[in-house]
């Protein structure tokens, strides 16, 4: 992807030109499947993506997440 998550430098911009070959089409790739899905992706971050339109605009929702139930 040509930074890790999380990386805040320019280089994470999704479409920094610095970007290329494999790296681009991944991004590229993980891009337009989730676009297709209503996601927007934040241009930033290549990894940031938001559902679009929003489906509970005024609800916060706070649960928490256990990183072990996410490795199954």
């Amino acid at each position: 992807m040509g930074t890790g998550y999380d990386c805040f430098d320019t280089l994470a911009h999704t479409l920094d030109p610095r970007i290329e070959g494999d790296e681009l089409k991944n991004r590229l790739l993980l891009t337009e499947g989730l676009e297709k899905q209503g996601f927007v992706n934040y241009d930033k971050e290549w990894w940031h993506f938001t559902y679009q339109p929003e489906p509970y605009p005024d609800t916060y929702l706070d649960f928490p997440i256990d990183g072990n139930s996410l490795t199954g």
